[in-house]
């Protein structure tokens, strides 16, 4: 049996349902119109249907981050080194847009779970914008890894969490 921790983000309802309909004008594009427009709309819907994840493999110790597509996972394992913690990470993202002479930057946030070995080294293991999910999918891990889990979701105080509490009660209480 193997046993694989696999967390990959959900794709929201309105981009499955244009990634299909571009799908599909993609095929009839194949049969009836041109192929370099099939191609392009082909592109366009698997940009759309993709979603990003990442698998730990606990029988081989290796980790892999991983591109999916219609549950199609695609991804290099690389060996999981021995983690000391896992942290759940707050942080902002930005994305600048360009237009001619136009530009604007948004940023939103979002949340990172990082595995931390070797003093201080990091490996991004998975992120979201929801902060019970995060520590849902942390809590999961530390307790396949045997790791401690650390809340470092305001800035500047970062605190311990009792895993315990958070697995049987869904409460985050943090022990110091």
């Amino acid at each position: 049996m193997k046993a694989i921790i696999s967390y990959t983000r959900k794709v929201p309802f309105y981009k499955i349902a244009l990634g299909l309909l571009l799908l599909l004008g993609s095929i009839y594009g194949f049969l009836y119109v041109s192929i370099l427009n099939s191609i392009v709309l082909l592109v366009l819907s698997f940009i759309l249907l993709r979603s990003d994840g990442s698998e730990i493999d606990l029988a081989s110790k290796t980790y892999r981050n991983t591109i999916s597509v219609f549950g199609i996972k695609v991804g290099k394992w690389n060996p999981l080194p021995m983690a000391d913690y896992i942290s759940v990470f707050a942080t902002n993202e930005s994305i600048t847009v360009r237009a001619l002479s136009a530009e604007t930057t948004n940023t939103f946030p979002i949340i990172h779970l990082n595995l931390f070995y070797d003093n201080n080294k990091k490996i991004t293991v998975y992120e979201t914008k929801d902060q019970k999910e995060a520590f849902e999918v942390a809590s999961h891990i530390a307790d396949a890894l045997l790791i401690d889990l650390l809340d470092a979701t305001e800035k500047g105080d970062f605190k311990w969490v009792d895993k315990t509490r958070l697995r049987e009660e869904g409460v985050i209480v943090h022990t110091d």
